[in-house]
């Protein structure tokens, strides 16, 4: 898995804390009482006139939210060694977290669900997911599916993807955009995913007015994606979970989507799945 950023060797630790607080829109002020600290003491440190101590770079990084790997950044830019691992999924430290993430997967069915990382890359899914996405890319062996298959955002946004399934189009895409968009915001505006917010967002078939949230029904009390699948029409909703409390860099940025049916007509689709053809 690749960081959300490469990291800028020749940053300097003022000019990268500084961002970052305007990033999150605080005063310094405001980042002082965060993390325990003086207004004085974080000018000094934005001018320059101070540098941070390790404790003290991890302080800011947790009052500002900094994801982990954008830590290390900090930390090198004081000229302390990276702090944050970043290692594989099949790392055997892993373990536990692969067998957890398994569990979780496996327990949603019959109804599908999706492990994906920061830029949507797939990297594990449960049987009911990978049926419907045989249905949504019209294929029979899994070999079939289209190389944007293997990312989340891609599937729906490219040529050759499944827009014209998603009846609600334009709320769904819409919404994912703007998730995407809160996400780079989260992650410190990195070039890797502001690349990326742009590359959909300049897909033909994205919502011109993406960034507005429009027609949405009041009376519900979430919004569910609608799909056509030859001839069912269902309607699902989802959850995100995170794992909790990471420390290793990879395990920060791993997203589980689980859907789940928003009206009878998805429930019995899933009990009794029509089989791609």
């Amino acid at each position: 898995m690749s960081s959300t950023a490469a990291i800028d060797a020749h940053a300097t630790f003022s000019d990268l804390l500084r961002g970052w607080r305007k990033t999150v829109g605080i005063s310094q002020l405001e980042l002082a009482g965060r993390c325990g600290s003086s207004q004085r003491h974080i000018s000094f440190l934005e001018s320059g006139r101070s540098s941070p101590s390790r404790p003290m770079i991890v302080s800011l990084s947790e009052a500002l939210g900094v994801p982990l790997d954008r830590r290390n950044e900090l930390m090198l830019a004081a000229g302390f060694a990276p702090t944050y691992h970043r290692r594989d999924l099949d790392d055997p430290a892993l373990q536990p977290v692969r067998q957890a993430i398994a569990h979780i997967i496996s327990a949603n069915e019959p109804y599908p669900a999706v492990v994906f990382d920061w830029r949507h890359d797939v990297i594990d899914m449960n049987a009911p997911a990978l049926r419907l996405m045989l249905l949504l890319f019209d294929v029979v062996p899994p070999d079939g599916l289209p190389a944007i298959a293997g990312n989340t955002l891609q599937g729906m946004f490219f040529p050759g993807g499944y827009a014209d399934k998603i009846v609600n189009w334009e709320q769904t895409a819409s919404t994912m955009l703007r998730r995407l968009r809160a996400e780079v915001v989260a992650a410190g505006k990195p070039p890797e995913g502001v690349a990326l917010l742009d590359e959909l967002a300049a897909c033909p078939c994205a919502p011109r007015n993406w960034r507005q949230c429009t027609d949405v029904d009041l009376n519900q009390p979430l919004m569910a994606i609608e799909l056509a699948l030859r001839d069912h029409a269902i309607r699902l909703f989802s959850t995100l979970t995170t794992l909790g409390a990471p420390i290793d860099a990879t395990l920060q940025h791993i997203r589980i989507e689980s859907f789940f049916p928003a009206d009878e007509a998805a429930r019995e689709f899933f009990g009794n799945p029509p089989t791609p053809s």
